[in-house]
């Protein structure tokens, strides 16, 4: 083995443009496989970094409330004592950290008291939270904090346990310290400071009702099941558990239902966006490898048919043939090897691209990065090894096949013009080039959904509009002196000569963040069994319709006679007034929402809140003076130049009304809401690299097959041109055989994209699946591509001199 070892490795280096093809075409197939695989595992299979046995985790998702839980539903799920093992819940915020008087947004959340010990955290300092330091209502001012944020700011202060920081203006004990490795409970995003679920007005300036309301679906969950137990077996208590729950609790629990779902389709994680992409982009990279083994399959057997001379020798000298296939398969996996080991370092390499595609206005927190763990060079090396076995064994097999007579007689020429050699070759060819128009057809439609998606009415109009969040609540403001503060930002914003617009609102349509969502209860309605009762809402304040551009059909918008004094009020969408309405007037009709009720004073356009390939849904806006439960709400202004340009102004006023006030993030509402198209764009982007290196590789393919051709035929291309053929024809020759197994593959590949392409209808918004565009388009470009890859062999062919092609033999 050493001895073949030490052939293999002459025979690498003696063709160093021979390896260096191999090992690269390699190296983008391992690479691309290891980078996919390495996403797939941390943000979806595995997204919970520090976390044990995650297998075992599972959401409890409802119905209601974006697939939210109450916090006294999950305590009843967790008492099911033979299922789980217990249910945690969490909801996430910003807050506003001062160290050494020096402020800093950081990402936070409130949790339940049992959260670290059921995901199997274990402090890397100190404690984490006591059972009882999450029931009593702003009773337990303790924090659990990040080794990131520790070493970042407090320098790593062996002392941090017992030290009192600040956090949103109250002091916090810091009672422990947890490893890095945990990022918390809502991957991608990393978490830097936990506390008990008690604290949710003092962190999250949430209603304290979320403790202990039923109705109050809004917490993050995770349940662990016990050793043993499946998802149907869960599922089947869940579905008891809520039978029982509808019957004690008919008014908050009747129609409520909850389903069990594994980690890795949380709804409210990175698994929900970057699930479908990633999977896509799995099928794709394996697509792709496959192309790098047929095309390295292809340069080796060209490689193995220049020296059926030398095999035949040893052949006829007794060598034995198990012996020959072992010394080319040797080969093949040093080829292997270093291809795999390049493959990796590109990896590392590019591993860490993926939060790049997100704008840099938009990130926040610690960088998420991503790792080459074990598991993924396994599988990286198990597929670079079956890969190198499949490429080398054909050619090796078809080398080692030979009419000794015939080959030793007539140097090889047999051996090489055999018609089974050709026939695989070509197979080959029309194999890669199916395969990379199919990929190819993949990243074009994405591409075409994509622009069609930005050319979807989203109902408003985000161009020239910045949008600022701020949470007053931490800077010691209650309802009262925050509407006033409110009302004077307000009225110092339109004063402003660079402001058209300007208004407030709870949430922005189309970003990451879900929207919260209440019961809707028209007077009067009878409703049927099953019947969906909560829909999203947003409070905002008078003038966010004219600042949003969003059309008010009938009645009016709200106005600052709107307070609490005033009959509730509410504006509804469309899509709610004919889902409660149809065909009747909604204005002054009436409905129940929070314990209150709300008379409809207008009706706004349906438009996108989620996604842009929603269906209507109903909608509907609270006037943000009439006791509503959010006291934090966020700035929109609606500017006459270049909205991030107004981002210093927007703080500069804010700082001469308090100085405490700081704005969490500035940023233009294109930006935010162009969040909801992230999935395509990420697809867009990786599929259109991942559709040219296929384009590229399957180039490669057809290059090498006309280019061995051409090589192959010099003696009667010699004698052609000898006997007075132009060159013209020599090159029509060429690429008639080069174009023609291009045209037999993007047959092929347009009738597997036919078939497969349906797969891909969650990114192709508003695109047919056959969009001719693109199905016309694709075999336009390969067969240009194709064509240059003919035309370089055979412009080289025609250059040879007949004197010098007729003497060579």
């Amino acid at each position: 083995m050493l001895a073949d070892l030490r052939y293999a490795l002459r025979q690498v280096l003696k063709s160093p443009g021979f390896t260096a093809v191999v090992a690269l075409s390699l190296a983008f197939g391992i690479g691309a496989n290891a980078v996919v695989l390495c996403w797939l595992r941390s943000l979806v299979l595995r997204p919970m970094s520090g976390v044990t046995d995650q297998a075992r985790l599972v959401a409890l998702v409802s119905n209601q409330g974006g697939g939210c839980a109450s916090l006294p539903d999950l305590r009843d799920f967790a008492a099911v004592r033979e299922v789980f093992v217990g249910t945690e819940a969490s909801m996430s915020t910003t807050a506003s950290l001062v160290v050494d008087r020096q402020p800093e947004w950081v990402r936070a959340e409130v949790v339940t008291a049992n959260y670290f010990e059921l995901l199997g955290v274990a402090p890397l300092l100190g404690r984490t939270f006591l059972p009882d330091e999450d029931r009593k209502p702003g009773g337990d001012f303790v924090v659990v904090i990040g080794e990131q944020l520790w070493r970042r700011r407090f320098s790593s202060d062996p002392d941090i346990v017992g030290r009192e920081i600040e956090l949103n203006r109250r002091q916090f004990t810091v009672v422990g310290v947890v490893p890095q490795a945990f990022l918390g409970s809502s991957p991608p995003a990393a978490s830097e400071i936990w506390a008990p679920a008690s604290m949710i007005w003092e962190v999250r300036n949430q209603s304290t009702g979320f403790l202990d309301r039923r109705t109050a679906r809004g917490w993050h969950n995770l349940a662990r099941l016990r050793p043993g137990v499946t998802l149907e077996q869960a599922q089947a208590a869940v579905t008891l558990t809520d039978a029982r729950l509808a019957a004690a609790y008919p008014k908050e629990s009747t129609d409520i239902h909850h389903r069990v779902a594994p980690l890795s389709k949380v709804p409210w994680g990175g698994q929900s966006v970057f699930g479908p992409v990633l999977w896509l982009l799995l099928a794709v990279s394996l697509g792709v490898q496959l192309i790098v083994a047929a095309n390295v399959a292809n340069l080796l057997l060209a490689r193995a048919v220049n020296r059926t001379k030398e095999i035949a020798v040893r052949l006829a000298a007794g060598a034995d043939r198990a012996r020959l296939l072992r010394l080319f398969l040797v080969e093949s996996a040093l080829l292997t090897l270093v291809g795999t080991a390049l493959g990796v370092l590109l990896a590392s390499w590019l591993v860490n691209a993926l939060p790049l595609l997100v704008p840099a206005a938009l990130r926040q927190g610690p960088a998420i990065t991503f790792g080459l763990d074990g598991v993924t060079l396994g599988l990286t090396v198990l597929v670079a090894l079956a890969t190198g076995l499949g490429f080398g064994l054909v050619p090796a097999w078809r080398a080692t096949s030979l009419d000794l007579a015939s080959t030793l007689k007539d140097g090889g020429r047999a051996a090489t013009g055999g018609v089974g050699h050709h026939r695989l070759r070509n197979s080959l060819v029309v194999v890669e080039v199916a395969l990379a128009v199919l990929l190819v057809v993949g990243a074009g439609l994405c591409v075409r959904g994509l622009r069609q998606a930005r050319r979807v009415d989203v109902g408003f109009t985000p161009d020239r509009v910045l949008i600022a969040g701020m949470q007053i609540g931490m800077n010691g403001y209650d309802r009262d002196t925050g509407l006033v503060f409110y009302r004077r930002l307000r009225e110092r914003l339109a004063s402003s000569a660079e402001v058209e617009e300007a208004a407030l609102a709870s949430w922005f349509p189309l970003g990451l963040a879900g929207c919260k969502g209440w019961d809707v209860n028209p007077e009067g309605y009878q409703r049927s069994p099953g019947d969906e009762q909560t829909f999203e809402y947003a409070i905002v304040s008078p003038r966010y319709f004219a600042t949003m551009r969003i059309p008010l059909l009938a009645g009016r918008d709200f106005t600052d006679a709107d307070d609490a004094n005033a009959p509730g009020a509410a504006i509804v969408n469309e899509e709610l007034a004919r889902r409660f309405w149809p065909g009747q007037d909604p204005l002054g009709r009436r409905f129940r929402t929070g314990g209150v009720w709300r008379t409809i004073v207008g009706v706004a356009q349906t438009g996108k809140y989620n996604r842009v390939d929603e269906r209507p849904r109903p909608f509907f806006y609270l006037p943000y003076q009439q006791g509503v439960p959010d006291l934090d709400l966020g700035i929109c202004v609606r500017t006459k130049g270049d909205p991030a340009a107004y981002a210093p102004a927007l703080r500069r006023v804010l700082r001469e009304l308090d100085p405490a006030v700081e704005v969490q993030q500035a940023v233009p509402l294109a930006l935010h809401s162009g969040l909801a198209l992230l999935p395509q764009r990420l697809a867009v982007i990786l599929l259109v690299l991942l559709g040219a290196v296929a384009l590229g590789l399957a180039a490669m393919g057809v290059y090498a097959v006309m280019a061995y051709t051409v090589s192959q035929r010099t003696r009667e291309f010699g004698v052609r041109m000898a006997l007075g053929a132009q060159a013209v024809n020599v090159v029509r020759q060429v690429l008639r055989q080069g174009l023609g197994l291009t045209a037999a593959g993007v047959a092929i590949g347009l009738c597997l994209a036919a078939g497969i392409t349906r797969l891909l209808a969650a990114f192709l918004f508003g695109v047919s699946p056959f969009d001719p565009f693109v199905f016309l388009g694709v075999p336009l470009v390969l067969a240009a591509v194709a064509g240059l890859a003919c035309w370089l062999p055979a412009r080289r062919a025609t250059q040879v001199d007949p004197m010098i092609a007729l003497r060579a033999d």
